[in-house]
């Protein structure tokens, strides 16, 4: 402040001289009296010694006072009385300026030499300059008029130093770093706090180029460029290296202090420690992005959603009177489809836009509830409702969800609002998990059908199998204990009748080996068949029941295992007799996919929708009410083996039911 005061003084100096000065030629012109010139040269000085100081930046304002002191001194001995008077007012002002300006020790230096220029006005009347009588008026005014000047500065200056003082306590004080630099970087002051922050004894820091505290130097260079291109205080975040080596982060602002033309003076401004706030910032900086890529990387669907609005209207009903939220929502339909409006979808993962079939996030999140709901979604959400109505902070639901173009989904539903440290719920950022169940659900269903499956198929093979085991074990009893009494041709049928059965027995073993078995483990060796003598050597086998007429196309030869084939075809016969038409035909020939073998029966057929189904293991579509139920492994054990030779097994209506097996050529086998 103290310099500021100087350089004003001084430049004060620049103006009133010459100003003075030119006054003064003014009346030297008017009056011819040379008194007059002699003043305008002594304020001429005046003003020449304090423009030298401001060209030299001399913020001292000593060479300016005392010059101006001497000027007043010898201009009142010269000049006229009407203008001796003011010039001493001058001099009392010129003291009162001193006062206010200088140090203690110059203050008193100065004081003496107008004191004694006051004094001196007593040699006047010796050199005849003035009367006695004006001499010693003149004292008494100008002595009165300094004796104010003084006292008034002096009071005056002690508010000023009281003021300082006080500026210095809150500098010294005050908890945040504190500074001043020089143009060049040097830190011209720096308060307590600075110091203490930088592990630097008090006043220390003064001299020191602040770039060198800088961990990387041209923090503060940069820094310096810019505040001396711009007028207005910038923010800084800068790292500084504290006395033992410690790499702290701090954060402040700085301001460049410019004279009145413009001219940068110095550098100040304040620095704060936020190394610890820095350290939360980045931890929190970090969880943000690690729960923005766990949010974005998620399996499972993520919705962000805002339940503020529905929590006012929640307070509202409360207000209300209301006691039983799901009990008003029951009488009150239309209030559930309010409070679902009120809902609003903040954000949503790729995962959850994949999941509705969303092209977008976007419409995602404007069509993740249809305009109509279903009553199960409905319901999802009231108990949403009524979770916030109890201050339950999770909920976990399965409900029925559908896709935007229209597929149904299983979803299991996990709704979970945090907690604020006052224990509230933070409403307004509810997440909420979907995962799709479909897949699991149809499995359990597919468990459930195979629980049953395998219940029915328990049940079919004991019938199945206790048929013929029932016949076996009676006519071999009867054999056994009544021989003697049958005759030939009875005792021939009886064990013609085991025979059958037994055969039966073993078809039936053989199907279940090789529902059981994995491809790797069932043997098939093919070899060059004849279609023609394989059918007829498999029905003379198994003579049982109507024959079916054998149509063919020449000598039809195929590459397949002699012994899986009459498997196939005895299992195809067996499915025609059981759920086919009276008339039954055997067909083989060659189309452009290879050999085929069809069985062709003039029943019903199989409905459109279970002919899929006929080839999964232990499925029955329909049946004879007179025959016992099937087992549900002839067709699907079929097409196994005759995919495993390379062939195939597959069905069509065509006035009736036909199936065609499909074998390859026995010479693009071998050419394979």
């Amino acid at each position: 402040m103290w310099r500021d005061l100087n350089v004003v003084t001084i430049r004060v100096g620049c103006w009133v001289g010459p100003l003075t000065g030119v006054a003064y030629l003014i009346g030297y012109l008017d009056t011819a009296d040379f008194a007059y010139l002699v003043m305008a040269g002594l304020a001429l000085i005046f003003g020449l010694v304090s423009m030298v100081q401001r060209r030299r930046a001399i913020a001292d304002a000593r060479p300016t006072l005392y010059t101006a002191g001497t000027a007043v001194f010898l201009g009142g001995a010269i000049t006229p009385p009407m203008v001796r008077g003011g010039l001493w007012a001058a001099i009392a002002v010129i003291a009162m300026v001193g006062g206010l300006l200088l140090d203690a020790r110059a203050r008193r230096r100065f004081t003496a030499f107008i004191a004694f220029l006051l004094v001196a006005q007593l040699a006047w009347p010796m050199f005849g300059r003035a009367s006695f009588s004006d001499t010693m008026a003149n004292l008494v005014v100008s002595g009165a008029c300094f004796s104010l000047g003084v006292l008034t500065v002096t009071l005056t200056k002690h508010a000023l130093e009281n003021s300082e003082r006080v500026r210095l306590e809150i500098f010294r004080r005050v908890p945040i770093g504190l500074f001043r630099a020089s143009v060049e970087g040097e830190i011209i002051d720096a308060n307590p706090a600075l110091c203490r922050m930088l592990g630097r004894p008090a006043g220390s820091l003064a001299g020191t180029p602040i770039g060198d505290l800088h961990v990387v130097a041209d923090d503060w260079a940069g820094l310096s460029r810019s505040l001396a291109d711009d007028q207005a205080p910038q923010r800084f975040d800068h790292r500084m290296r504290t006395a033992d080596g410690t790499v702290i982060w701090v954060r402040g602002y700085a301001q460049a202090v410019r004279d009145d033309f413009g001219g940068l003076m110095y550098l100040e401004g304040s620095i704060e420690d936020v190394t610890q706030r820095r350290e939360i910032e980045e931890k929190s900086r970090i969880n943000a992005e690690r729960f923005r890529a766990v949010f974005e990387l998620a399996p499972i669907a993520i919705w962000e959603e805002d339940f503020t609005a529905v929590a006012t209207r929640l307070a509202e009903l409360r207000a209300s009177g209301v006691i039983d939220l799901r009990a008003h929502i029951t009488r009150n339909a239309a209030e559930a489809r309010h409070l679902l409006s009120l809902v609003r979808y903040v954000d949503v993962n790729p995962a959850g836009v994949a999941l509705i079939s969303a092209s977008s996030t976007d419409e995602a999140l404007s069509r993740v509830v249809p305009e109509s709901p279903s009553a199960d979604l409905l319901d999802s959400f009231v108990e949403q409702f009524v979770a916030v109505w109890e201050d339950r902070g999770h909920l976990a639901l399965e409900v029925n969800g559908i896709t935007l173009d229209g597929r149904p989904l299983d979803l299991a539903f996990s709704w979970a609002v945090a907690r604020d440290k006052a224990g509230a719920m933070d409403l307004g950022h509810v997440v909420v998990a979907i995962a799709d169940v479909s897949a699991i659900r149809a499995a359990e269903r597919e468990l459930a059908a195979l629980i049953t499956s395998k219940d029915e198929l328990v049940a079919s093979v004991s019938h199945e199998l206790r048929t013929p085991i029932t016949t076996i074990l009676g006519m071999a009893f009867e054999l056994r204990d009544h021989a003697d009494e049958f005759g030939l041709d009875e005792t021939r049928q009886f064990i013609s009748y085991i025979a059958d059965q037994s055969r039966e027995l073993s078809n039936i073993v053989d199907d279940l080996l090789v529902a059981a078995r994995s491809d790797d483990t069932i043997s098939v060796h093919p070899e060059v068949v004849d279609l023609h003598e394989e059918v007829v050597e498999m029905l003379a086998s198994s003579p049982s029941g109507p024959q079916p007429a054998i149509l063919t196309q020449g000598q039809i030869v195929a590459w397949a295992d002699p012994l899986r084939l009459r498997q196939i075809v005895r299992n195809l016969l067996t499915n025609a007799r059981r759920y086919g038409g009276a008339n039954v035909t055997i067909e083989t020939g060659r189309h452009d996919r290879g050999i085929y073998l069809r069985v062709c029966d003039d029943g019903f057929g199989i409905p459109a929708a279970d002919r899929d189904k006929v080839f999964q293991p232990y499925t029955r579509v329909s049946g004879d009410a007179g025959l016992p139920g099937s087992i549900g492994l002839g067709l699907p054990v079929s097409r196994r083996l005759a995919r495993l030779m390379g062939g195939d097994l597959t069905y069509q209506y065509e006035s009736g039911s036909v199936f065609e097996l499909t074998l390859p050529e026995p010479a693009r086998r071998v050419a394979a």
